[in-house]
């Protein structure tokens, strides 16, 4: 008798590249607000890098052709003075609240997207459910803040990803419903009950007595 494991089909490339795209989901996820966050710092170093060296060159003009800086510079010292309180308190739980954050998403969508590719059919059913509210809570975040486009904020750019996590999301609901990722979960489900019934064995037939010698007996 042949083993059933070896006669399970194996998953197909449909199921291979949904997998890849929700682990791909996963980690876009976890590190959009990162990628956020170095944007903004990237951009507040350079426009304070800019209004210093600006003021160094204050002396090479007269007052009427200059733009006073001083109420710009102490706006930038009076910005880092705050961070620099609120470092003690504030930054380590956005930072424990990102790394929780991150370690959930992660979490959720590395197993998701292995078990698919591994052609776990049942779980293509999960990760599509999951895949579909998460792009409808991502282009609703993409809304809301591409209302803000119009400010001058390199941190905003990162609500691009947005696009690049749902076409992630929808791509792998393609591939894991593909007609050959459909005729590998019916193969899979035929292979299973072939060796549910192959492990049973032939069942045995115990012959029926007939009614009147059991009152006989009685």
């Amino acid at each position: 008798m042949s083993d059933p494991q070896q006669a399970a089909p194996r998953p197909p490339w449909s199921l291979r590249l949904a997998g890849i795209c929700w682990i791909l989901a996963g980690v876009v996820f976890a590190l959009t607000p990162l990628v956020a966050a170095l944007l903004l710092r990237s951009q507040y170093v350079s426009l304070r890098g800019s209004a210093f060296r600006v003021a160094d060159l204050a002396d090479r003009f007269t007052p009427e052709q200059f733009v006073r800086l001083e109420p710009y510079l102490a706006d930038f010292e009076r910005i880092e003075a705050a961070v620099g309180d609120a470092s003690g308190w504030a930054l380590l739980p956005i930072l424990l609240f990102y790394l929780c954050f991150a370690a959930l998403t992660l979490a959720c969508y590395l197993p998701l997207g292995i078990a698919t590719a591994r052609g776990v059919t049942w779980v293509r059913v999960v990760a599509t459910v999951i895949a579909a509210l998460g792009s409808t809570a991502v282009f609703a975040l993409w809304q809301a803040f591409a209302a803000f486009s119009w400010l001058p904020l390199k941190a905003l750019s990162a609500n691009h990803l947005g696009l690049v996590l749902i076409a992630l999301h929808i791509a792998g609901i393609v591939f894991a419903w593909l007609p050959s990722a459909n005729a590998y979960a019916r193969e899979r489900a035929a292979s299973r009950l072939h060796g549910a019934q192959a492990q049973a064995g032939p069942v045995s037939q115990t012959p029926a007595v007939p009614a009147a010698q059991q009152t006989h007996r009685r």
